[in-house]
């Protein structure tokens, strides 16, 4: 099992979100078909669109903008990156860090769109998700919503990847502290462009469960997730709004 990642790492890469850096890596178009194999099931889970926030609904007018990253720390130990990686990871982690929103909607409804990236790296994401809460949860009462999820490429080079996902989400609020935990399915499609050597895809259908922490201070709120996925990683979100 990796170690827990410090959360001032975690906060730093948030925050380099919304930078542009130049690609250190990118992925190979001479990879072997095993080798892409493992690196599409796990950079796949790794990028998927998890939620990083609790289940009960924003409101009418409620709405969160927000930048996040996660820490896989052992990504670059993987024998597949001999064929499937051409450049090197900066300290040997891969972060997966988005930009976003999300916006309340009648009904318990929450629509949320978000770019993002590998770090240092060629892949560069668009998520989108929409979130319906069974029960808004209250003073006594705990929050459960059900979470679509969306995530495609965009300016694909080699690879290519489209996933979608369902989960459970349930959380309680206590003051200033929303604990949360969930679980879904999550479809995932890599297709990698190997020119004259022929493209290869791979379809993966996996579990992901995840639990997290927000700190509600408005101004900003904090959250910390574990999510599970092929490995354990962590995550940090840094998010403004009400």
């Amino acid at each position: 099992m990796p170690r827990r990642p410090r959360p001032e790492i975690l906060l730093a890469l948030a925050l380099l979100a919304a930078v542009p850096a130049h690609a250190s890596w990118e992925v190979s178009r001479n990879a072997s078909a095993e080798d892409f194999s493992a690196f599409h099931r796990r950079f796949s889970l790794d990028a998927y669109h998890y939620p990083r926030h609790g289940a009960a609904p924003l409101g009418l007018i409620g709405f969160e903008v927000y930048a996040d990253a996660t820490y896989d720390e052992e990504f670059d130990d993987e024998e597949f990156n001999d064929t499937v990686i051409d450049g090197d990871f900066t300290g040997g982690f891969l972060s997966i860090a988005r930009v976003g929103a999300r916006k309340g909607l009648p009904g318990g409804t929450d629509i949320g769109v978000a770019y993002g990236r590998a770090l240092e790296g060629d892949i560069k994401l668009l998520s989108a998700d929409l979130q319906y809460a069974i029960l808004k949860g209250g003073l006594v009462k705990p929050a459960l919503s059900i979470r679509l999820t969306g995530t495609r490429t965009l300016d694909a080079e080699a690879y290519e990847l489209d996933q979608y996902g369902a989960e459970v989400l349930l959380s309680k609020g206590f003051t200033i502290l929303t604990p949360y935990i969930g679980g879904g399915i999550v479809y995932s499609k890599g297709t990698l462009d190997r020119d004259l050597l022929g493209s290869l895809e791979e379809e993966e259908t996996e579990g992901v469960l995840y639990a997290g922490v927000t700190l509600n201070l408005l101004l900003p709120k904090i959250t910390v997730e574990v999510e599970k996925g092929d490995v354990l990683q962590g995550a940090v979100r840094v998010g403004f709004g009400f």
